[in-house]
């Protein structure tokens, strides 16, 4: 009788079966090692709101001091269809910009007697400056863009007289227009808005701590924006212009009274005359100014 054969089993090692394993184990290692790096090179993703685009694209640059900080990586609509939504990307060393108190605003041309800035906007992209605060907070992912360029390092916390003028229209001023005593810059304006009635517009202004001297009960303010024409029968055709910078920039002017009034507290406000009267002009009080 013929044996029938029998089926030989070959038991595989644990061994054997463990090889098969290393590949495995070696690709999700490289995997992992490859999402840790990609990761860490990656700073943070934040978005910024702006009233208008300004030309803004994606890909643009956020610069801090003049160092590439972060790039736009969106630029959308928001559902309120009333604002700009940015979605931008840090770059990993830039990622303390990433608090709360840290600025941003659109850089756009700017001209104007001492300052020029922007320029490169003309013919190149746009970009976004940063600026992050004196006192930075905790992390921060949301942002509120600035409508306007902050012109100095101290701009938002200018030290000197905090003043109030009261005025019919706002005309040539805005943010950054300087305040002039006898054509001297002595202060700056930091912020209009529109009262709470609307009958009229309230300009917050600063006036440096040597020339505070000059602000008393009795100081009178004007409008020394844009260029005047005057024009008379008998005395022809005449035109008052300011500097070139108020004329560009709009700027408040401010005469001390011949008989100097008391001193003011922080908040003063006062009324901004829409021109000069002649005989502001002439006063000349004597007044020790600070140091």
């Amino acid at each position: 009788m013929t044996e029938t054969p029998k089926a030989v089993v070959v038991k595989q090692t644990k061994r054997a079966s463990m090889l098969w394993l290393l590949p495995v184990v070696a690709l999700a290692a490289v995997l992992a090692v490859l999402f840790v790096r990609a990761g860490a090179e990656r700073g943070p993703r934040i978005t910024i709101t702006f009233t208008d685009a300004a030309g803004l694209q994606p890909g643009a640059d956020l610069i801090h001091r003049g160092l590439h900080v972060g790039v736009v990586r969106t630029v959308e609509l928001d559902s309120d269809l009333k604002s700009v939504v940015v979605e931008a990307e840090l770059a990993p060393h830039a990622a303390g910009l990433a608090a709360e108190g840290t600025s941003f605003w659109i850089v756009k041309p700017e001209v104007s007697l001492d300052r020029v800035s922007g320029l490169e906007t003309l013919l190149g992209p746009r970009y976004i400056a940063v600026r992050p605060s004196d006192t930075p907070g905790k992390r921060w992912r949301e942002f509120e863009g600035l409508s306007e360029s902050m012109r100095g390092p101290n701009d938002l916390k200018l030290e000197g007289l905090q003043i109030r003028l009261n005025a019919q229209s706002a005309g040539s001023i805005s943010v950054g227009s300087a305040l002039l005593y006898r054509n001297m810059h002595v202060g700056q304006v930091t912020a209009l808005r529109l009262a709470d009635n609307a009958q009229h517009v309230e300009i917050d202004a600063v006036v440096e701590p040597r020339y505070v001297p000059l602000v008393r009960d009795n100081t009178r303010f004007w409008n020394a924006s844009g260029v005047g024409v005057d024009f008379g029968l008998f005395s022809g055709l005449s035109v008052a212009a300011g500097s070139l910078d108020s004329v560009l920039r709009g700027a408040i002017g401010l005469a001390a009274h011949k008989k100097p009034g008391e001193p003011v507290e922080p908040g003063h406000e006062f009324e901004l005359a829409p021109s000069v009267d002649n005989d502001w002009l002439e006063w000349q009080p004597e007044i020790e100014l600070g140091q």
